[in-house]
């Protein structure tokens, strides 16, 4: 009897485990960013917060995918549930992300941040959903900025200069517009474009750069400030539909707030900066009058680039300019 007994608490015990293992949801979240970026620490915060936070009942993980295009599509078909992704990496399923990877869209970081959370995030939102994935929040990755194995300080410098560009429709336009011989290619792919010569230079966020082989082989770093790279927070929607409300909840929350997000990018880029230029590499600060010699040639291309992303961009575009007329009307700068 008293064997009996014992066997039945062993089968009761081996079937709570069972079902308490199948109940459990696994999450994994993909990210690009490189090992020893501030990058990657918000994925894993938000991987911690998950685990802790879900009694059990999620089980989170991060992947390191070198392309970001890659981890859309997985995302997208529910093949990857989860994935932090720049507007670049989504916009080879959802082009009319690259609108906001606009070249020169942005006054200052201010008008920026206003106008992203007020008024393109709710038609974005819509936008990636139809897709198949849902935004669960913001983030950011930094300026990108052009980087040259020799000092390449003015528009003259790039043209003709064989370059890589990347799938986003953005990258584009802004090495058409500049003249340069571009060959595209993702990003896991520069890296030994850059060592062998098959490309001079690219434009990258400084903080995944120094991280990567490109700060040796590509070492001079000119600040043209040409574009912003926002990020996405996403999930597979049919993953999020299966999620109870109390689970979105706990998802949801374990992202950073975007604005310490931002604030964090952007407060380590200018001593990293220092310890790149320490160890032999170089940073070149463009004047404003300099800048603007870049800015000259992408300017016009805009509208253009908007309308041959098609879509809704011209939604998009549309929902931008209404948030910079107002963050304006409010006094902006």
């Amino acid at each position: 009897m008293r064997l009996r007994k014992l066997l039945m608490l062993a089968g009761t015990a081996f079937a709570f485990t069972c079902t308490a293992a199948l109940a459990q949801t696994s999450l994994k979240i993909a990210s690009a960013a490189q090992p020893g970026s501030v990058l990657i620490g918000f994925v894993d915060e938000t991987v911690d917060k998950i685990n802790k936070n879900s009694n059990g009942q999620l089980k989170s993980e991060r992947l390191f995918i070198g392309s970001e295009q890659e981890i859309t599509t997985q995302v997208a078909r529910g093949r990857l549930e989860m994935g932090s992704i720049s507007y670049t990496g989504t916009s080879v399923l959802i082009p009319e992300a690259a609108v906001l990877n606009m070249p020169y869209l942005w006054k200052s970081d201010g008008e920026r941040d206003f106008v992203t959370d007020n008024f393109a995030l709710p038609v974005l939102k819509k936008i990636f959903e139809a897709k198949g994935l849902v935004i669960i929040g913001l983030g950011d990755v930094g300026w990108n900025d052009v980087v040259c194995k020799k000092a390449c300080l003015t528009p003259a410098d790039v043209k003709g200069m064989k370059v890589r560009v990347s799938p986003a429709p953005s990258s584009k336009m802004f090495w058409g517009a500049l003249g340069t011989n571009g060959v595209q290619m993702p990003l896991s792919e520069l890296f030994p474009a850059l060592q062998s010569g098959l490309v001079e230079g690219a434009d990258l966020p400084f903080l995944y750069y120094i991280t990567t082989p490109a700060a040796q082989s590509a070492p001079h770093y000119v600040m043209t400030r040409h574009l912003h790279h926002g990020s996405t927070f996403v999930i597979n929607k049919g993953v999020w539909d299966k999620l109870t409300p109390d689970q979105q909840k706990i998802v949801a929350a374990a992202r950073p707030d975007v604005a310490r997000v931002r604030s964090e990018v952007a407060a380590t880029e200018k001593p990293k900066m220092a310890e790149f230029k320490a160890k032999g590499g170089f940073v070149h600060e463009l004047t404003p009058a300099q800048r603007a010699e870049w800015a000259k040639l992408v300017e016009p291309q805009q509208q253009k680039l908007v309308d041959e992303i098609g879509g809704q961009s011209a939604e998009l575009w549309a929902a931008i300019q209404k948030g910079k007329q107002e963050y304006a009307a409010k006094g902006g700068k």
